[in-house]
Formats: structure tokens, sequence, C-alpha cells
């Protein structure tokens, strides 16, 4: 905590670490400007006693009391997250980023799932532990797949993967190691994608994130370049209708340009996107509300701007991510 608990204010608890400190530096103060105490608790600096069904959540020592928590738990944080984030709805205190929502959102076999009922997964996509499966999948396919871990972010264990002698070295690995894999085909994109920023399922502020010279994984992470997507219509209609499906009230969707088709599919719905200052003050307005009230929050709020129109101010930007933006 690196402010404590202001008396007679409503107070928004984030459960998570500092991995997104960039963007607390913005929120928080914003917040506070609202009238909103906040406060960030790691995971395992929380102590919850349960007794007579009455619950005690105590950071150091000193029993705190929020009116909303803000789930943002990810990697090895996400399944002691999740247990006291269901900790907190038992007790009857708001939660946002629920903790199905992490689960659902942050293993991309289940997202994959959840696209698919609501009909906005437009590619067929394999997971298992059969590599005999997987043999059988992508030798029937002319295009190559992406391999991807079922857990993480920033494109880290990515593998594009053709027939072949590529593959069978990949299903040799996949034999000796018997961890569960998930492909997807190949999408014949421009050398970009675009991740759409999501608060209470509508679209707010998009980019385009480009791929280095002579290579494909195009997020920020992985040294990509990136500039303003203006909002249109298709766009939102598609990140709006996967932030339904999965659940995401803050949400960061990731959105490819199948030149083939000259359609847009869904990548990915991430539930803790890194954000940028447009995302922040709508999340602060939104964050404000929802502690005040948070069943009038997700049935009346709705963003003061949407950034539908090409804007080319470098403020857009995180100043640690201006130098990447595209000339």
């Amino acid at each position: 905590m690196d402010q404590k608990p202001r008396p007679n204010q409503p107070l928004v608890m984030l459960l998570g670490n500092d991995i997104d400190e960039e963007d607390h530096d913005l929120l928080f103060p914003a917040l506070r400007d609202q009238g909103i105490s906040v406060i960030r608790v790691h995971p395992y600096e929380l102590t919850v006693e349960v007794a007579d069904e009455e619950f005690s959540f105590l950071v150091a020592g000193q029993k705190i009391e929020p009116d909303l928590v803000v789930g943002w738990v990810l990697e090895d944080l996400l399944y002691p997250g999740m247990a006291q984030l269901e900790a907190f709805s038992a007790a009857g205190i708001p939660v946002i980023n629920e903790a199905l929502t992490l689960f659902r959102a942050q293993n991309k076999f289940v997202t994959s799932a959840l696209l698919a009922a609501e009909r906005a997964l437009s590619y067929p996509v394999i997971t298992g532990r059969e590599p005999e499966l997987f043999e059988d999948w992508i030798s029937g396919r002319s295009e190559p797949a992406v391999l991807k871990p079922l857990f993480g972010f920033g494109g880290e264990g990515l593998r594009r993967v053709q027939n072949g002698e590529e593959a069978s070295e990949i299903l040799a690995t996949l034999k000796q190691s018997n961890e569960p894999y998930y492909a997807m085909p190949w999408v014949d994109n421009p050398g970009r994608d675009i991740r759409v920023y999501t608060i209470n399922h509508v679209p707010v502020f998009a980019m385009y994130r480009y791929a280095p010279s002579g290579q494909w994984i195009t997020n920020v992470r992985a040294g990509g370049e990136i500039a303003m997507c203006p909002l249109t219509d298709s766009i939102i209609s598609l990140a709006s209708q996967a932030s339904r499906a999965v659940g995401t009230l803050i949400g960061g969707i990731d959105i490819g340009e199948d030149q083939t088709t000259g359609e847009l599919v869904v990548y990915e719905v991430n539930s803790c996107p890194s954000c940028e200052p447009p995302v922040l003050e709508a999340l602060t307005d939104f964050l404000a509300a929802a502690a005040r009230d948070l069943d009038s929050a997700l049935m009346n709020w709705r963003p003061e701007k949407v950034y539908d129109r090409l804007d080319e101010d470098a403020a857009l930007f995180h100043r640690s991510k201006q130098r990447l933006i595209r000339k």
C-alpha cells in the first residue's frame, strides 16, 4: 500500500503486483482526484480470516474494507489471487475481473471455446496432449499453424509451424514432454494486429502493433512498433462481442486482419492488459462509478470519448512507448 485508505471515501483495492506500475502511476492519482481511495495489495501480502461467517482482510496487520476489488493477477499469481477474489465475493464485496473471468481470459483454449459459443471464433483450434492428433490436424492443412502456450502473454512461447521437418521436430518434443498444446491456423495478416481496449464491454481506444522487420510476433514486449488505430464499426462490434463472451469488464482484445478473406478475426482476449492514457482516463471514470454503485455502473456507464478518428498525438501512449510509434 503506497498510501493508507482515506477515511470517508469509497475504497478501491487492486489485487496484483507492480507489473503495470506505469499504469498505476496515472490511474491511482486520477482516482484520488475523484474522491476515491485506492490501494494495491500483492496477493502474498493479504491475510484472510474467516470465523462465524465473518470475513476479515488484513494487510500488515491492518484491516481493510474495500468497496470494490479489482483482480489483476496473472501467471504465478493467478491461482492464489483467484482464491482471494472468491473470498472477497463470498464476503459480499463487489469484484470486477472476477476469478473465473481471469481464468477464462488467461487460458487460450477456454477463451476460444467461449468465442466459438458466441460465433466470434472464425477459425478452428486444437488442444490436448496427444501429439498424434495434432499431427493429423496439421497434416490436413495447407497453411502453417501457430502453436501457443495455454497460459502466457507478451508473445512468449509462440511458434509458427510448417508441415514437414519443422512439424516433426515439434511433434517429437510434444511426445517427450507430454505437455498440453494449443494451436490455431496462421492468419495471412499485413504484418500487424490491432489491440482494442474495452471498458464495461465498450471499445474505447485501439492501436496497431507492428512486428519488427523480418519477424511476425507483434507484441510490444517483443519489440514491435505501434500506431493509433481509429475504431471502426466493424472493430467495435467484434471487440465488444469478444469482451462479452469472456466477461472482461477491463479487456484487451487482439484482432487480426485476414488478408485472404478480408475479415477481422479475434486472436485473444486479455483480462489484465497494459493500458494507455486514454484507456486509463475511461477506466478512472468507470472505477469511480463502480466503487460507489457497481450495479448502476454496469448498467449505465459509457465512455465520454471513443477514439474513432485518426489522432497522431504521441501523448496517447505512455512515454516509455513513444519511441515505438511508427512514423
